[in-house]
């Protein structure tokens, strides 16, 4: 018997068929499901040679036998017996647990991974590992100011767009299970009509056991609840999600429980899960509304807590508005991206209203006017504008305050009308040419912005100054979307200006008399109310008190705005019996219920964005920043001035933590509270690159762990099965 014969028996004995040209295996990735079958293959694999990794099978190398086994051992030696999420969302709240189980099929000790992206606009509250029946609680602590123990930098893979990616590595023992628990929660935002809620997916395998299951409460009638097809990318290809038009899960199974509550299940099978035996890999997402009170709004008390919902829908005619459109055509635009900025303006302009007026400046080292000031959208000015785009040029450098200078002298003094005024500013780069110097920037801006116009931005692609972009318009009544520089860039910037397109009022604010604690009311004044859109305001009433009198005043088409109501008939919601024993709710322990978590969420999401709008080192970015820190504690919200701390079997503590705010915050002596015991271990990561200590040398119980805003280190395991 020859090497051949040698060759193909050994193979057909672990179920691996050998084609008459012996230049592929064909492996099923159910023949490696038995451990002596696996065992046998990762013993025979002895060669002292390197793994080969085959990016196709055109490939002419070929890899050693051995190197080729020892590859698929790695690969099939970490199952994924259970994937589940489960969620509540109620009120627009959302408590997401994701749960799942994982086997180290190997025959000694290994590394297993498991890893969940969340928005970003998400904090994690709870994580757990169960390991050989003892079970690992995390704890949200203070985040400690210096990394501990040998530090790595590696460079991490990018998370999917508005994405955190939290992933920890455990070394179990051999045919070992493990149970991961992670629970986040986040508060859904309306747009375009409708709340949205997404999960995202990605177990890297097909699951035997794979379930979503998504509970909706509200206090009022649902319109609709629906679910779209698995969203497999982050490219947008249009701005009509939500629609009709969109197709919808056809295995995903709804049921409205009652006029208020719906159910939301998706169990694929291993054959919908994908015949590849990658798995699913995309984003489920859920989409619904419910039936709104008018200008009024509707409110939610519990244990002195409440929730004031505001939709401006029953407006039905926008406001006319003012816009310029600032736009970047230094050298740094060359290329794609300055023709996906035309392309982008093309649809922009088109869609403008004829009781629209608007200009178009364009800025390198120096900004240049389509027109002398505001033109009316009609069509022939629409037109006229569309030939100005197309002539565009990408040239020279980039001098931001000017542009932005010009663009509101050309908004000064002509607010003569029941209209509003915006300038939308795109740009890719930092400031070079002019002022340079980014809080001279933003000093000049906010001086001359005397009349409130709203600035938004985008930072399009990696070398936009965001830091600027963000203080920028937040300090001028705005906000910064980031523009992914990516085949659908157009689109992006297109739909973002369909967001803020429409606008149903202005200057809105809500004031409410002093049985409310006027000090603990989320944000209450916007100058801007989008169509489709909602406004919610969060506070607590004084002790003992059942009523609040609030005033809504603002601006709208027909006038002026003024409503003056009384919140008397309070919807006080309890939990059931069953909620009360549901662990969503009930998890973390002593957790306060949905309305006060609400509460405290949105005042740290307030403070993080209304800190840019002092500097640094003032007495209020500090007392913002203690109110941020205090209150992640108290709600163990994960939060920039927070980390999650694991005691770990062999380990000791690890820390993982989000690194998307300026390391310098946590040098106030206003965070110099007594805190836990430091971390043994601590995992840290920047915008591009991760710190992380070195594994355990003995292998016992080493863990790794990472939580990040833009980037992660993850292991991707792709199997290709020509050789």
């Amino acid at each position: 018997m020859d090497d051949d014969d040698d060759e193909e028996i050994f193979y057909e004995e672990l179920g691996i068929a050998l084609d008459e040209d012996k230049s592929k295996y064909n492996i099923e990735m159910g023949d490696f499901n038995d451990m002596e079958i696996e065992r046998k293959l990762y013993e025979e694999s002895t060669t002292d040679q390197p793994t080969t990794f085959i990016s196709s099978p055109d490939k002419e190398e070929i890899p050693p036998l051995s190197s080729k086994i020892e590859f698929l051992s790695f690969i099939v030696f970490q199952r994924v017996e259970s994937f589940t999420v489960r969620s509540d969302i109620r009120f627009r709240f959302a408590t997401t647990q994701v749960s799942s189980r994982i086997r180290n099929l190997d025959n000694k000790t290994q590394e297993v991974s498991f890893d969940v992206t969340m928005p970003d606009q998400a904090f994690m509250v709870a994580f757990s590992m169960i390991i050989d029946g003892e079970r690992y609680d995390g704890q949200v602590r203070k985040r400690q100011t210096a990394l501990g123990g040998n530090q790595a930098v590696q460079t991490p893979q990018q998370a999917p767009r508005n994405a955190n990616i939290f992933a920890i590595s455990v070394n179990m023992t051999a045919g070992s299970a493990a149970t991961f628990l992670l629970t986040y929660q986040e508060k859904l935002r309306r747009s375009r009509g409708f709340y949205e809620y997404e999960i995202y997916i990605n177990p890297g395998q097909v699951v035997p056991d794979f379930f979503i299951d998504v509970q909706i409460r509200e206090r009022n009638r649902l319109r609709f609840v629906r679910a779209p097809a698995i969203r497999t990318d982050d490219l947008v290809t249009n701005c009509l999600a939500g629609s009709d038009a969109e197709k919808q899960n056809d295995v995903a199974v709804i049921n409205r429980l009652s006029p208020t509550t719906a159910s939301i299940q998706f169990r694929p099978n291993e054959t919908q899960q994908g015949v590849a035996g990658d798995g699913i890999s995309g984003r489920f997402v859920v989409q619904y509304d419910v039936e709104h009170v008018g200008l009024r709004g509707d409110f939610i008390l519990f244990d002195a807590y409440f929730a004031h919902f505001i939709v401006f829908d029953c407006l039905t005619q926008t406001l006319p508005k003012d816009i310029i459109f600032v736009l970047d055509e230094s050298g740094s635009m060359s290329g794609a991206k300055i023709d996906q900025l035309k392309e982008a303006m093309y649809a922009i302009v088109s869609d403008l209203k004829p009781q629209d007026r608007f200009n178009i400046i364009t800025f390198s080292s120096s900004s240049q006017n389509w027109e002398s000031g505001l033109v009316q959208a009609n069509v022939a000015e629409i037109d006229r504008s569309k030939d100005f785009v197309t002539r565009i040029n990408a040239d020279g450098g980039t001098n931001i305050n000017d542009a932005l200078l010009d663009a509101l002298s050309n908004l000064r003094g002509q607010q003569d009308r029941q209209s509003i005024s915006m300038i939308f500013f795109l740009t890719d780069g930092e400031a070079t040419d002019g002022v340079t110097e980014p809080d001279a920037i933003v000093r000049n801006i906010v001086n001359a912005n005397t009349e409130n116009v709203a600035i938004y931005c985008l930072a399009f692609g990696e070398n936009a100054d965001l830091d600027l972009l963000t203080t920028l318009c937040v300090r001028n009544g705005g906000f910064t979307t980031k523009i992914f520089e990516e085949s659908d860039a157009a689109e992006q910037v297109a739909c973002l200006y369909d967001v803020i397109s429409d606008v149903n009022a202005g200057s809105v604010r809500i004031t409410y008399d002093d049985n409310a604690e006027q000090s603990e009311l989320t944000q209450t004044v916007f100058p801007l109310v989008f169509s489709g859109t909602e406004i919610v305001v969060l506070g607590r009433l004084k002790d003992g008190v059942q009523n609040v009198k609030y005033e809504i005043t603002g601006s709208e088409r027909s006038g002026n705005l003024l409503i003056s109501s009384e919140m008397g008939d309070i919807n006080d919601v309890r939990l059931n019996e069953d909620e009360a024993n549901n662990p969503l709710i009930q998890e973390p322990q002593a957790r306060p219920r949905t309305v006060e978590r609400m509460w405290a969420f949105q005042t740290i999401t307030d403070n993080l964005v209304e800190k840019d709008k002092y500097s640094p080192d003032s007495n209020t970015t500090e007392a913002l920043l203690e109110d941020v820190f205090v209150k992640s504690l108290t709600y163990n919200f994960v939060t920039p001035l927070t980390s999650m701390v694991v005691d770990t079997p062999g380990q000791g503590l690890v820390e993982f933590r989000q690194a998307n705010m300026e390391d310098e915050i946590f040098d106030y002596t206003v965070f110099n509270f007594t805190t836990p015991p430091t971390p043994t271990t601590v995992m840290t990561t920047t915008v591009m690159t991760t710190a992380q200590t070195t594994s355990d040398p003995n292998g016992s119980g080493a863990v790794g762990v990472y939580l990040h805003t833009c980037t992660i280190i993850s292991i991707i395991t792709l199997l290709l099965f020509y050789i």
